[in-house]
């Protein structure tokens, strides 16, 4: 299993998730990053949902389930 596996394995058993590790699996699944003050915005062409994530070491949990939608709507 690759880090990138296990990664998101990770993040669907709820465990915590860390702020960089929540930007490398949206860039890796082609998103976006715009910042708008302290909120970090990820868009993704052709995918309706976006996730704003506030940088800090560890995401809160309505962000993680965010997270999780978007990694199920991915194929994960």
């Amino acid at each position: 299993m690759s880090k990138f596996e296990k990664l998101i394995q990770k993040i669907l058993n709820g465990k915590n998730v860390s702020y960089q590790d929540a930007e490398k699996i949206l860039l890796s699944l082609d998103f976006e990053l715009n910042i708008k003050g302290s909120h970090h915005v990820f868009r993704k062409a052709g995918y309706t949902k976006t996730i704003s994530i506030k940088r800090r070491p560890l995401l809160i949990n309505y962000q993680i389930v965010n997270l999780k939608e978007i990694l199920k709507d991915h194929g994960h």
